[in-house]
């Protein structure tokens, strides 16, 4: 127990420091937000203090169950400090704020802050961001290392008991490379010529795949041909591995195990931005034909990544909403921040159907024993009870979320949005705000198992009401 809080001590302090930022911003522009976020500065680090005294001194070694359970409050206990900034300056009922920084945290998008404090959006933005990292570090550390959902484990130091020592080492595995890629993302959209604020909110936007941005982003991307131009290259590194980006850091690019899951994805991303070209040209927006080609392969882009940022208003609502659902629920590569079922499992569940079809074709027939990511006994096992814990909470989101949406068809799009952590799919989809408790629940529900590959909520479920 002692290390968990000593983890989540760590995390308040850096919580308190991170609330400093918005807090100077609002200086900057004397808004009268800076006191609300100065209180959250100061009450997260009391928290964080109290705690770390609690229990120093005392020893204790991380255990893999052990992280799995600090992972599931993690993500519930930032949100719960992040909010009450949120609720102020939205402004909005506590459980709404609370949803709305879950979504952020989680990188969902779901939004329901429209014209706020730009403190608010600074706010929101290194919610998502740090949420991202979250993501990325937590894939690395404990969700690959336990194979689940058939996720590859390609750990230094395999076995049960995990030290903390291996969170830091994730952390500075993956943590400088992200934000390098913040930073080019940052000074590229300034380039395009994005404002200060936009550039920022966008860049932390599209390096962790969410969508919490101020409204002047959504009417930078509609209007400058650059900007989008420019962040089709970001979306697309989000959605792949951040194995495979160390490896094309490196200059190893030949060597990293995630090379052919990378190809897939950008053939997928230019076929399937092809084919939304087409939507486009022959919509009611009437796009020229380099206009829409462009508008394609960046709605591509934003729905592969799971960041769900639409070109111009409306874009995805000239498209079939089947496929809009499908391409989002799906999202991009394993051990990315996207998310939904991922690129991984579908290639290798595809693979194993062409092999059975085969068997029955020619009964003696010798095969390969691998899907290419790993083997498909015990991994294509995880694949499909990761399909179907997929599955399973998507159906219960859905119960959950349906009473407080104006129609089915939101009812779903929501429900996908939430559990594969994209941006909102369809225009005029209700924000947290308007969620009733059933509703906020299961979408609360969804986000986070979305982080969790699934599987990992149902674990952190199991270890709650069947301890030994």
């Amino acid at each position: 127990m002692a290390p968990i809080l000593r983890l989540f001590a760590l995390v308040l302090a850096l919580l308190a420091a991170a609330a400093l930022v918005p807090a100077l911003v609002g200086l900057g522009a004397r808004d009268g937000s800076a006191p609300v976020f100065i209180a959250t500065a100061v009450a997260s680090l009391f928290l964080a203090g109290a705690v770390h005294l609690a229990v120093r001194g005392r020893p204790g070694r991380l255990r893999r169950l052990h992280l799995f359970a600090a992972l599931g409050v993690l993500w519930l206990l930032v949100p719960i400090m992040a909010a009450p900034a949120v609720a102020v300056l939205a402004p909005m009922a506590f459980g709404g704020a609370v949803l709305e920084a879950l979504s952020a945290f989680t990188t969902t998008g779901l939004s329901s802050v429209g014209e706020a404090p730009a403190s608010l959006h600074v706010w929101l933005a290194l919610l998502q961001w740090a949420g991202g990292l979250l993501t990325l570090v937590a894939g690395i550390a404990v969700l690959a290392p336990a194979g689940v959902a058939g996720l590859p484990d390609r750990a230094v130091h395999p076995g049960e008991t995990v030290e903390a020592i291996d969170l830091l080492d994730a952390l500075g595995t993956v943590a400088p490379i992200y934000g390098l890629a913040t930073l080019v993302a940052f000074i590229a959209m300034l380039g395009a010529g994005a404002s200060l604020l936009s550039a920022a909110t966008l860049a932390t936007a599209v390096i962790s795949t969410g969508a919490h941005v101020p409204p002047e982003v959504h009417e930078f991307l509609a209007a400058s041909v650059p900007g989008r131009w420019v962040t089709i290259p970001f979306l697309l590194w989000s959605a792949t591995s951040v194995r495979w980006h160390k490896a094309l850091v490196s200059r190893r690019i030949h060597a990293a195990p995630e090379q052919g899951e990378s190809l897939i994805l950008f053939g997928y991303w230019a076929v399937f931005g092809l084919v939304m070209g087409a939507y486009f040209f022959r919509g009611a927006a009437g796009l020229h034909t380099h206009e829409a080609v462009l508008d394609g392969l960046f709605g591509a882009a934003s729905l592969i990544s799971t960041t769900g940022l639409a070109p111009h208003r409306g874009a995805f609502d000239e498209l079939p909403p089947a496929l809009v659902l499908a391409v989002a629920f799906v999202g991009g590569g394993a051990l990315s921040v996207s998310g939904g079922l991922k690129i991984l499992r579908v290639r290798a569940m595809l693979l194993r159907a062409r092999g059975d079809l085969m068997r029955l074709v020619y009964p003696n027939l010798v095969q390969p024993s691998r899907t290419g990511e790993g083997g498909v006994g015990s991994a294509m096992r995880g694949v499909w009870v990761g399909m179907v814990a997929l599955c399973l909470t998507f159906a219960a989101a859905l119960i959950l979320i349906a009473g407080s949406m104006p129609s089915f068809e939101a009812a779903v799009s929501t429900a996908v949005s939430a559990l594969s952590n994209t941006g909102p799919l369809l225009d005029g989809t209700p924000g947290p705000e308007d969620f009733d408790l059933l509703a906020a629940v299961g979408a609360g529900f969804a986000m986070i198992a979305g982080r969790l590959e699934t599987v990992g909520a149902f674990v952190i479920i199991h270890l709650a009401f069947w301890r030994t």
